[in-house]
């Protein structure tokens, strides 16, 4: 199971403000905005870095960077990105993942954009696109970005963003348009009268919300009115992102003071021990009389007591 959304790090903060900016499935964009309109520019395509670990075999953003990408369109946005599905090459090290289709030498195109087949293999696929879903299964649809298809890689996002921001970066690997913010995956829009339990911030179409029914308790799409959008708009910016955007092993705990959130190993953290503080975690660091103390497996432990405390091992406590 792959891990939803991990939060980014300093060098990937840019390339996330440059995603806000030129959307598309791309990681390298080459685009230049001459007057306001979309223009290639090859020379962006040069001394690429990946955003993530640089090595093979791991998530889409941890790819190599291609070499030799030659600056292209991506149709469903406009916007021009290195070496993506549909760039002419002769070696797949030109393409942004995926793969390039010549063979005997004779020059072909990178593929795995939107609607390819990708045989539930992660690596057919161009950009940031997943062939598999977050589960690491392959999907119904069997197509890079398709339906099912994971959505939120671990370089894309942050948690200085709202969840909206996030959620929007996120949409740009879906040919849906709609990347479930809980599932990770490639979704559709509900409809007006459909369920959306799965994703109520995100899951209704434009101009719908999901509301709550004060007798069943069902949640389903319903016409937004004007105070319902300002509530949704205001309800999301300030949403702290606490379901799925940490790795795993981590929690997203609440900035004091902040609208964000950072992710912590409630496991060994010695301030957040066991939970968030917003949600019950213990600061090992105030127990009464303890000089040195850890965090094991989210539980605190006493490891030295205070001048004047002794410990008792019967109360697991410093007293003195």
């Amino acid at each position: 199971m792959r891990t939803v959304f991990a939060v980014a790090s300093v060098a990937t903060l840019a390339s996330v403000a440059a995603a806000q900016s030129i959307t598309g499935y791309g990681r390298f964009s080459c685009t230049t905005l001459v007057g306001g309109v979309p223009t290639p520019d090859q020379s962006l395509c040069t001394g690429l870095v990946s955003p993530g670990t640089g090595l093979p075999g791991g998530a889409q953003g941890d790819s190599p960077a291609p070499v030799g990408a030659t600056c292209s369109l991506e149709i469903e946005t406009g916007n021009y990105f290195c070496g993506i599905a549909g760039a002419p090459c002769t070696a797949s090290t030109q393409c942004d993942n995926g793969f390039c289709s010549s063979t005997g030498g004779v020059p072909g195109t990178c593929q795995g954009g939107f609607t390819q087949a990708c045989a539930g293999n992660d690596a057919n696929c161009s950009g940031y696109l997943y062939c598999t879903s977050q589960q690491l299964v392959p999907t119904v649809s069997g197509m890079c970005g398709g339906l099912g298809a994971f959505c939120q890689d671990y370089t894309v996002g942050s948690s200085t963003l709202t969840d909206a921001q996030n959620e929007a970066l996120f949409n740009q690997f879906c040919q849906s348009g709609y990347c479930g913010f809980l599932t990770g995956n490639c979704e559709t829009h509900a409809l007006l009268g459909q369920d959306c339990s799965f994703d109520p911030e995100f899951a209704c179409a434009t101009g719908l919300t999901c509301t709550t029914d004060t007798t069943t308790g069902a949640q389903t799409c319903t016409i937004a009115s004007a105070s319902a959008r300002a509530r949704t708009r205001a309800r999301r910016s300030g949403d702290l992102a606490r379901r799925n955007v940490c790795p795993s092993s981590h929690s997203a705990c609440s900035v004091p003071g902040a609208k964000g959130f950072e992710c912590i190993d409630t496991s060994s953290n010695i301030e957040q021990c066991g939970a968030c503080a917003s949600e019950g975690g213990v600061d090992c660091t105030q127990i009464e009389g303890a000089a040195a103390v850890g965090c094991v497996a989210g539980v605190c432990e006493i490891w030295s007591c205070a001048e004047g405390f002794t410990y008792n091992e019967a109360k697991g406590a410093c007293v003195a």
